[in-house]
C-alpha cells in the first residue's frame, strides 16, 4: 500500500536505543486509568481493551497524539512546516524527533519550542518496533496539497495482529459493536496498518490541518 510522496514508509528493523515507554506509566496502571475512563465516560467500547497491554499501547497513541497537537499549538501551524529540513528532503521518518530534539526546529519557530512534549528521545519502541509520521489526505493513499485536508499520520512499526485488532475496536469500531467490512478495517478509520500482516506497522491519524482556500 503506497505511502505519500512527503514521506518515507518507517523501516521495521531501524534500530535505536529508547528509554522507557508510556510516559514513566506501566501496563497495570494504563490498563486501571482506562477503566475509570470507561466508568465515567461510559465507554462501552472498553470492553475491548481487555488486556493491561493493549491499555498501556492505547494510552501511548492518545498520548502522542495530544504531544503533537501541543505541539502544534505552540508552534501556531503545521507540524511539517517548522521542521529544519534540507531543501528537497521529503523523508519524514526522522521528523518525529523534533518532539524532544529543539535542533530538528527551523530557528525561527525554536524560541516557540516548549518541549520536550514526550518522555523519552528516542524512535525505538521498548517492545513494538518503531515510531515514525507522515502526512498524507484523509484516504492516507494521497499527498497533502494546499488546497485539501492534511493529517499528521503516526506509525508503529511491529504490532501484533490481535492487539491491532484490539486497538481497532476500541477507537473504531465502539469496541466490536459497529464491525468495519472485513478488509476495509486496514485502510479507513482513526487506526489503520500497512496490510493485514502479522505483526503489523499500525498507522494512527491524528492531527488535522485544514484546506487553505
Amino acid at each position: 500500500m503506497p505511502h505519500p510522496k512527503t514521506s518515507i514508509t518507517p523501516s521495521l528493523h531501524h534500530s535505536i536505543t529508547q528509554r522507557g515507554a508510556l510516559f514513566g506509566l506501566d501496563a497495570r496502571l494504563a490498563l486501571g486509568i482506562f477503566t475509570v475512563m470507561s466508568v465515567v465516560a461510559g465507554y462501552s467500547m472498553f470492553s475491548r481493551i481487555t488486556t493491561a497491554k493493549d491499555a498501556a499501547l492505547a494510552s501511548e497513541l492518545i498520548a502522542m497524539e495530544n504531544a503533537l497537537q501541543h505541539y502544534q499549538t505552540d508552534m501556531g501551524t503545521f507540524y511539517l512546516f517548522t521542521l529544519n529540513k534540507k531543501d528537497g528532503d521529503d523523508s519524514s521518518l526522522e521528523d518525529i524527533t523534533a518532539l524532544w530534539n529543539k535542533e530538528m526546529v527551523k530557528p525561527g519557530f525554536q524560541k516557540n519550542w516548549h518541549g520536550p512534549y514526550v518522555g523519552f528521545e528516542s524512535r525505538k519502541h521498548r517492545t513494538y518496533g518503531s515510531w515514525s509520521l507522515f502526512y498524507a489526505q484523509p484516504d492516507r493513499q494521497n499527498y497533502c496539497m494546499t488546497d485539501t485536508d492534511c493529517y499528521i499520520w503516526l506509525s508503529l512499526s511491529n504490532v501484533p495482529e490481535e492487539m491491532w485488532q484490539s486497538l481497532n475496536a476500541y477507537f473504531d469500531e465502539a469496541g466490536g459493536k459497529q464491525p468495519e467490512p472485513p478488509g476495509e478495517d486496514i485502510k479507513q478509520g482513526k487506526v489503520q496498518a500497512d496490510g493485514a500482516t502479522n505483526p503489523r506497522t499500525l498507522i494512527f491519524r491524528t492531527t488535522h490541518r485544514p484546506a487553505t482556500l
